[in-house]
C-alpha cells in the first residue's frame, strides 16, 4: 500500500490518464526487490492497474476507488481498494478500505492524515494500518503504518515525474520513480 495511498491524500493534477511507478529496496528479497505498476485513471473516482514484480514475474491486480469524496466540513474520503503488497517478509493480496481527510494547514505545509483497516489474505486477518502525509509545492513525505511495519518517505515532484527516497520498515533504504502521461 506504500505505493497507493500518498495520490488519495492530493488531487491529482489530471484527473484521467496512465501513471507508471517502480520501486527499488536492494535489501528486500526479490519478490520486493523491484516493483513496478501501471495504471489508468478511469474516472475521478476509480484507478485500475497491473502490479509487476519482475525479478519474480508475478502480476497481480491494482484497483483503487474513492467511494466517498471528502467535503470542506468534517466528511472523509472513503477509499476502497485491493493490489498486492509486502507485509514484512510476507508478500500478499490486500483488500482494504481506509478514510482520508484534509487536516490543516500550517505555513503553506498542507497535512492530510488516514486510518483503516487492511486484510492481508497470506496471514488471513485483518490489520489497521495509518498515516500522515504532508506537502508544500513540489515537496511531500508520508509515515505511515502498513498494519506489519512503519515505513517513511519524501518525494520531490518535477512536472510529470517524482522521485521520491523511502526507508521500508524504516529499516530499509530505497528509492521510487513515477510519472504520469
Amino acid at each position: 500500500m506504500l505505493r497507493n495511498l500518498g495520490g488519495f491524500l492530493k488531487k491529482p493534477e489530471d484527473k484521467k490518464g496512465f501513471a507508471f511507478y517502480s520501486r527499488w529496496i536492494p535489501e528486500k528479497p526479490d519478490h520486493g526487490k523491484v516493483y513496478m505498476n501501471l495504471s489508468y485513471q478511469v474516472t475521478d473516482s476509480l484507478r485500475a492497474g497491473l502490479d509487476w514484480r519482475p525479478l519474480t514475474g508475478d502480476v497481480s491486480p491494482l484497483i483503487n476507488f474513492r467511494a466517498i469524496s471528502e467535503d470542506d466540513g468534517w466528511r472523509p474520503a472513503l477509499i476502497l481498494g485491493m493490489s498486492n503488497d509486502d507485509f514484512g517478509n510476507i508478500n500478499s493480496d490486500s483488500y482494504y478500505a481506509t478514510l482520508s481527510k484534509h487536516a490543516f494547514v500550517v505555513e503553506k505545509v498542507n497535512v492530510s492524515v488516514y486510518g483503516g483497516g487492511t486484510f492481508v489474505r497470506e496471514l488471513d486477518e485483518i490489520r489497521p494500518v495509518g498515516g500522515i502525509h504532508w506537502s508544500r509545492g513540489a515537496w511531500s513525505g508520508l509515515l505511515m503504518y502498513s498494519g506489519v511495519d512503519e515505513h517513511v518517505s519524501i518525494s520531490r515532484r518535477l512536472g510529470s515525474h517524482t522521485v521520491t527516497f523511502l526507508m521500508f520498515d524504516l529499516k530499509l533504504p530505497g528509492m521510487a520513480y513515477s510519472f504520469t502521461f
